[in-house]
């Protein structure tokens, strides 16, 4: 064997030793874009349901929200309900006060004065009576 030949079989068997090598970076390098490739979708998955969870948990706020606004447009409507109330309920006081309580005052007036009238006349008759 000459020089040569023990070269090209040198330089065939670090050939073969380099692919090797290379063969087993480049399988290391897959096997760690695999893992990185599942836990990129392990993340996304995880994004998507807390995504699914927000929007059901958005959905139930706003419906919180919606039957809050009913609670209050309720809340006004009772309000403004009780102020019309309450302007009726003066008018009704003023009324009360301009027209019927003078009313029954002169009525109470005029009871009181037909009772002394009475018992004045009463009380005439009485004494003539004693008289005679």
């Amino acid at each position: 064997m000459d020089a040569q030949t023990i070269l090209f079989i040198a330089i065939a068997v670090a050939a073969i030793a380099l692919v090797v090598v290379q063969t087993m970076a480049i399988l290391s390098v897959r096997r760690n874009l695999d893992r990185i490739a599942q836990r990129i979708d392990e993340s996304l998955r995880q994004f998507e349901m807390t995504s699914e969870d927000l929007r059901k948990t958005n959905m139930a706020v706003r419906g919180i929200l919606s039957d809050v606004e009913r609670g209050v447009s309720n809340v006004t409507h009772f309000t403004e309900g009780v102020r019309a109330l309450r302007g009726t309920v003066d008018v009704v006081t003023r009324v009360f006060d301009h027209a019927v309580s003078p009313a029954l005052v002169n009525v109470t007036s005029v009871l009181v004065g037909f009772k002394a009238a009475t018992s004045h006349i009463i009380e005439r008759f009485v004494r003539k009576e004693e008289r005679k």
